[in-house]
């Protein structure tokens, strides 16, 4: 009994606590626009970068 009430009960909380937590953050985040200001480079031909 204990280990069904675990299984429904834990997922549960963490769905509410990420739809009461995470979500709204992501929601200003979006609203508020990127905080580095970053923009695409026309110019560029790639962005590729080689690590050697």
């Amino acid at each position: 009994m204990v280990v069904v009430v675990r299984r429904v009960v834990v997922p549960a909380v963490l769905l509410v606590v990420y739809l009461l937590v995470v979500t709204p953050i992501a929601v200003v985040a979006r609203l508020l626009g990127d905080p580095l200001r970053r923009r695409p480079d026309r110019a560029a031909d790639s962005y590729w970068t080689d690590l050697r």
